[in-house]
């Protein structure tokens, strides 16, 4: 989708969502910098607030690499976020649309009986969306956000998967969301 001219307030509504994407996935911007191969400072300035810093060509590059559409995230792919309980529940309202955080399943992954990360993912129409996450590290909580705390989503039951098979998840980035969606629901029978 070309990246079209904004205004400064949807200019800054794309910067605040590039930061939550960010945080979300715990990558660093010189990581980000040097994949893309853009000027370290210029991005840094941008998403500090400097207009400018950014060419059209440049955000559509970071919006496509953090698998945004503008301000919110691109249903069509799987979404990989290393994070906590409390960067998800502060930032996944900014990046995903409301109406569908609403109808987003919240499906626990259990391996061995440990719970070793959490899915979220909505199927509306022949859209699918499917987000992957898994703490940052051990100490953190495990990210699975109860929908009577956060007033968005439905809980499910928890999942056996194999944890072999979630770190394949992690691993393979050309995944499909429809590839996850049928393997949880395969788990559920």
């Amino acid at each position: 989708m070309p990246y079209k001219k904004q205004s400064a307030n949807e200019d800054e509504q794309f910067r605040l969502a590039a930061k939550a994407i960010i945080v979300l996935r715990s990558e660093k911007l010189s990581s980000i910098a040097k994949a893309l191969q853009l000027d370290p400072g210029g991005l840094s300035g941008w998403l500090g607030g400097t207009p400018n810093r950014l060419s059209l060509e440049k955000k559509e590059i970071l919006s496509n690499y953090l698998g945004l559409e503008y301000t919110h995230i691109k249903p069509g792919i799987v979404h990989f976020w290393n994070t906590n309980i409390e960067d998800l529940s502060e930032l996944a309202p900014v990046v995903i649309n409301k109406d569908l955080l609403k109808k987003i399943i919240i499906t626990p992954i259990l391996a061995d009986t440990i719970t070793i990360g959490c899915v979220y993912h909505s199927k509306v129409g022949d859209v699918t969306l499917v987000i992957l996450c898994r703490p940052q590290n051990k100490a953190f909580q495990i990210p699975i956000l109860s929908p009577e705390i956060t007033g968005w989503g439905n809980l499910s039951q928890p999942v056996e998967i194999k944890k072999c098979m979630f770190e394949s998840w992690w691993k393979e980035k050309n995944i499909s969301p429809e590839y996850i969606w049928t393997q949880i629901h395969d788990g559920i029978k």
